[in-house]
């Protein structure tokens, strides 16, 4: 995002700017935050799914929805300097839902992350998007990496 989308809607900015990276994208952009009651209808529109939505109940209807229609889900997780990337494709791994069943008690819709935590993960979870699509190299299938930037710290744990 850039200050000129300040006040203005996150999707125009988006889409305005990956469209003076490439204007040759075609981009279908949707202005409406996922839920349980349209989560079907807008994973219909995608081969592979990138969560990184700040909300639980967002990140739960977009995984079940995913699982039901047999879709990746590459889920990105940040807070503060850290964060985590996986890789959700039942059956060929775990749900989403064993590994958060619910909305955590408590959760509240506070997000401070800094920008380059942001962008890093987001790069990260370009490249799986790639090796996905494409069938090459070693996706985050039943692997977590997790992230630690202030002390540049990256783990890679086991999801089984």
């Amino acid at each position: 995002m850039t200050h000129d989308g300040i006040g203005k809607p996150r999707i125009d900015s988006a889409v305005r700017r990956l469209k003076e990276l490439n204007p040759r994208l075609e981009i279908v952009s949707i202005a409406e935050n996922i839920s349980a009651e349209n989560a079907d209808r807008i994973v219909t529109m995608a081969d592979c799914i990138v969560d990184a939505a700040p909300l639980f109940q967002e990140r739960l209807a977009m995984n079940d929805a995913a699982e039901k229609q047999g879709k990746p889900v590459i889920e990105a997780a940040m807070f503060e300097l850290e964060a985590s990337l996986t890789v959700i494709h039942p059956p060929k791994t775990r749900r989403f839902r064993d590994l958060v069943p619910d909305v955590p008690p408590g959760w509240q819709r506070r997000f401070p992350v800094f920008g380059a935590v942001s962008g890093t993960v987001g790069c990260m979870a370009a490249m799986e998007v790639i090796k996905l699509v494409a069938e090459f190299g070693d996706p985050l299938l039943n692997r977590m990496v997790r992230i630690d930037l202030r002390s540049m710290r990256f783990d890679t744990i086991r999801l089984m």
